[in-house]
């Protein structure tokens, strides 16, 4: 084997090492299907008008669809959407 091919060896060796660091904690957050707290930016207080329990993701009393932990109803997340406004019941 000539000696030549060993630096592109380890450039391309290292190249797929950082690429499979990079890609993990997208994986993990895949298989366990939530996010932990701190990488959703979660904060004990709402921000303004928004907290989690007018987001749509709020499971109540004190768990969420995408953040992983108990959840207060008076927090926020980046990832708070909006509630959508509930349909009267009989009207269509």
């Amino acid at each position: 084997m000539s000696t030549h091919n060993h630096p592109r060896r380890i450039v391309l060796r290292s190249l797929f090492a950082t690429g499979c660091a990079l890609c993990l904690p997208r994986l993990s957050l895949a298989q366990s299907g939530k996010m932990a707290k701190a990488q959703a930016q979660y904060q004990d207080q709402p921000k303004g008008d928004q907290k989690c329990g007018n987001c749509m993701h709020f499971i109540p009393p004190d768990s969420c669809m995408v953040v992983e932990g108990n959840i207060s109803s008076d927090a926020w997340c980046r990832l708070w959407v909006k509630k959508p406004a509930e349909a009267p019941i009989g009207k269509m």
